[in-house]
This record gives C-alpha cells, structure tokens and sequence, in this order.
C-alpha cells in the first residue's frame, strides 16, 4: 500500500529560544514554578524531568513562542543532535533552552502527533540529519531543515493504528526502564543504610579508609580505539562499541567478554553534581580509549563498584580546563570507606538479583528497539498492512 508523501514543514510549528534571549546557568534558580528544558534534560531517553532546572517567571513569559504545551515533541539541534521528547503531562509552567526546537502539530485533524513522534525517532529521519550535519565543524539543525522533509502520510485512521502499534511496545520498554530505575534506586538506598559511614567519620572495628586503586582492577590497556572510517567498512556489525559516555556503534569483533563498568576518563566525565559519568555493561563488547574499563577487588563486585561511584564525588580530580579528564592516577587516589568483608559480601547477596532483572529487562529492551526500528519504515511506507495487525 503506498501513502502519498507530504512537507512535514507544512503541518508542524517549529520554534527555538532566540538567540539573544540565551539563558545562561548563573541565571538557573535552586526552585521556582517556571522549569526549563536544557541539553542535559533532553536525553536519548526522551525528557529527564529530575534534570530540568528552574527560572524566574520574568524570563520564562520573555520566549512566549517557546511556551510548552502537551504533546509538543522536543527535538536537540545543537550538541548531541537529534535528541527527542515528547511533552506527556504538564504539571506547571515549562520552556526551552537554545539548543532546543519545539515542534507543535497544527493540524491534528490531518496528521497525528504520535505519527510525527514515531517518524522523527526512525531511521529516516536519523539519516536526514546525518546528510545535514555530516562534515559541518559545528553540527546544527536549523528550522528551515525541517521545512522540505518528505514524510509517508496515509489516512488519519491508519496513523492511529500504526501509533497504536508502535506505543505499545515503547510502552513496555518505558516500563522496563521505569522497573530498572527503581531498583537502581533502592540498590543506592541499601548501600547508604548498610555503609552510613564516610571518610571524614571515626569508623568502628573492622572497618577503614582505602584508596579506590585498592579495590578495582583497571583494564585500560586492552582498549583500542576504531575510526568512524573503520566502522563503516564493517559489515556484521553486532557487538556494542562504546564511548566516554554512551554507546556509539556496532562493531563486528569484540575484546571484553563479561559484566564490566565504564566511567568516562576525558570529554564528559562527570555530571552537574559532580558525580562520574558510568556505564554498566555486559556480554562481548568493544570499547575506545575514552573510557576506563573496571571490575572490583577486596569484596566489590561491579556492581557495588556501581553504586559506590553513584555515591562518590569525583569533580576534584578532573583535570583540563579545556578538555575534562579523570587520570587512572587520579582515579585511584580517591578515598573511599572499605567496610568489613562479610558486612560487603551480605550486601553484593542483596543486590545480585536486582542487577540480574536490570540485565533482562535491558537485553529485553534491545530486542524490543530492534523489533520497532523494523517495523517503522515498513509500516510508513504501507508495507505492512496495518488493517491486518491486531494489537
């Protein structure tokens, strides 16, 4: 079944934060009723309401253009292009930082917004931003990129059903992540009621301050770094390849094999509260040199190593002013509290469960985004009968 192609530009309100209205962080407020949505917020897992900062209602009401509403679709032009949210449930007054287009349906009796949302997160579009950004010094999207882009439209009613079909598996890896977070939260709470003391306390018998090179192995020396050129040759591209921050391709060979933690070593290495930027990973993968490659000692298993790096304030020993690093020298000089082993052995028995169900629900969600990015271009374009799919 083929769908007539339309101007995405035609249908869609499109703004970003004028230039010379730039908030800047100094004018960020510790609270206020006025939040705004800046690059940090605006993740690859959509909108990070807890990572949202507050203004002054003066600079909020200032950008009217850019004044949020349910349903806006959130999109990063700047940075990490191509991040997207969506604008579920408003609980109060929100806006945007510069780096951020607001994209608004105006003709919801034509185009669905879901419709839209699901198009901008496909492989189509990626693309599409891929051809305008690839080779600029300083990447960007613009608002007139969106004006000629040609999208799939088929009748309302079948929109709905292909919205129906994609948000019900979105639904279920939000669930699974919404699963994970918590327990990610309660393993930090447990820590924090099993381990209350700090490197600054009188500690009980049996316990003492170490340095964090007591109680991890580092792996570094086995990290090699691909090119983009590299990459691109490979053909059976099917092992995670990872960066300081993220995962950044797929690799056709690996060269760890196991559960591991990352912690960023330059670029962005540590978060607004200090804390380091980590990476939980397992099975065979690959990683550059962007990264510090850990497994725990003396009792910490990667995932106490996890959760004590949640915990630990690393902004110190960053280095480079220009380009921020964490030093294996550094890194190891940091002190930490080293409870008493059996103490540390009870607690890793409670927490081995939660970070196996983190581990299903995650590979689960791999599959589950593998199976929406298949049958998104092929419901788009009609390939798939959507009168024949029951939900």
């Amino acid at each position: 079944m083929k769908y007539n192609n339309v101007k995405l530009g035609d249908y869609l309100y499109i703004k970003g934060r004028i230039g010379w209205k730039g908030l800047k962080k100094e004018e960020y407020l510790p609270k206020s009723d006025y939040r705004i949505i800046n690059g940090e917020s605006l993740t690859e897992d959509g909108i990070d309401w807890s990572k949202a900062g507050y203004i002054s209602r003066e600079r909020y009401e200032e950008s009217p253009e850019i004044m949020l509403e349910n349903e806006d679709i959130l999109i990063s032009k700047d940075g990490t292009i191509g991040k997207i949210g969506f604008v579920e449930s408003l609980d109060g007054c929100a806006t945007v930082a510069s780096g951020i287009f607001v994209i608004r349906n105006q003709r919801p009796q034509e185009i669905n917004t879901r419709y839209v949302y699901h198009f901008l997160c496909s492989k189509a579009f990626k693309d599409f931003i891929t051809m305008r950004t690839e080779g600029s010094v300083i990447p960007h999207l613009y608002q007139k990129d969106f004006v000629e882009l040609v999208v799939p439209l088929p009748e309302l009613t079948v929109q709905e059903k292909i919205v129906s079909i994609l948000d019900t598996i979105t639904l279920k890896i939000e669930n699974n992540k919404a699963i994970n977070n918590n327990l990610q939260q309660q393993a930090i709470a447990l820590f924090q009621n099993t381990f209350p003391y700090g490197v600054e306390d009188d500690l009980p018998d049996g316990w003492r301050i170490a340095s964090v090179g007591e109680i991890i192995e580092l792996h570094d020396s086995r990290r090699i770094p691909l090119s983009g050129g590299e990459r691109d040759k490979m053909e059976n591209k099917v092992y995670p390849y990872y960066g300081a921050t993220s995962l950044m391709d797929y690799v056709d060979n690996y060269i760890f094999d196991g559960i591991y933690l990352l912690l960023g070593e330059d670029g962005t290495v540590i978060d607004t509260k200090g804390y380091p930027v980590l990476q939980y990973v397992w099975g065979k993968f690959w990683v550059n040199n962007h990264a510090h490659i850990l497994t725990g000692k003396l009792g910490f298993t990667v995932e106490s190593l996890w959760v004590l790096f949640h915990l630990t304030s690393v902004r110190s020993i960053v280095t480079g002013a220009v380009q921020p690093k964490i030093s294996q020298a550094n890194l190891r000089s940091i002190r930490v509290v080293l409870p008493p082993q059996e103490l540390l052995k009870s607690y890793n028995e409670c927490i081995q469960p939660m970070f196996s169900t983190i581990r299903n629900n995650s590979s689960e969600n791999e599959r589950l985004s593998t199976l929406r990015d298949s049958l998104l271009p092929k419901l788009l374009n009609g390939e798939i009968n959507v009168s024949e799919v029951e939900i």
